[in-house]
């Protein structure tokens, strides 16, 4: 069973941190160095290995009838990965808090990490990796660098506030460090921005009707696979 994926802090200023929440006390590892901006999506975190699946408390497969589906996207590309790989994924299925009108697919990778190594693989090869599964990612919004604490507030509070690349309100955004970094560091090259009043917690939706997001049509009208 490979380590779950570690707890990501809020930033400063995210205003949608709880009691429970961690924050981000020195931003430094963001500035002056290449960022990714990215959408977080409202959905389970999720992480397929060689062998398995697991939900985020990785006890296991998860058991709700949400992840059937999950389990079946599994099946077809756990013969693409290679052994001692994690990769994460928004899983975006059911409906949670936000509606989406157009998702490109159901599982939006947004990391891959080397357990053996305890390394974070850079964005760029886990786009690579994400497109050799035939998945989306989550939507970028930015790329580039800040060099104050300020611009990057700024910059930030700004993309989180735009609606959804899916239709919808946006959960917020994520900013990462561009290239590979140790899972020691995670803390400090990757944090969040999360809307107020968002709920984080899988409680409220595993006990309703399961409703799937939408998909957006393909080239030829018909949702993704």
């Amino acid at each position: 069973m490979s380590a779950k994926y570690p707890r990501s802090f809020h930033l400063p200023w995210s205003p949608g941190g709880t009691s429970d929440d961690k924050r981000m006390a020195d931003v430094s590892g963001l500035l002056g160095v290449e960022i990714v901006i990215t959408e977080k999506c409202d959905g389970s975190n999720l992480t397929y290995t060689r062998k398995s699946v697991f939900s985020r408390s990785h006890a296991g497969p998860p058991a709700h009838p949400s992840f059937d589906l999950a389990k079946a996207t599994h099946a077809s590309i756990a013969h693409l990965l290679s052994e001692g790989i994690s990769l994460f994924c928004e899983y975006c299925y059911a409906v949670h808090s936000i509606e989406y009108e157009a998702l490109p697919g159901y599982s939006l990778v947004f990391g891959v990490r080397d357990d053996a190594r305890g390394l974070f693989w850079e964005w760029d090869m886990v786009v690579a990796q994400a497109k050799d599964l035939g998945l989306p990612t989550v939507p970028v919004l930015f790329r580039g660098s800040v060099e104050s604490e300020r611009e990057l507030e700024a910059l930030t509070s700004a993309l989180a506030r735009e609606p959804s690349a899916f239709g919808g309100p946006r959960e917020g955004v994520v900013a990462r460090v561009a290239g590979e970094f140790p899972d020691a560091m995670f803390q400090r090259c990757l944090a969040k921005w999360v809307r107020r009043g968002h709920v984080q917690t899988d409680e409220h939706w595993m006990h309703q009707e399961i409703r799937p997001q939408r998909l957006a049509a393909g080239p030829a009208g018909r949702p993704p696979p």
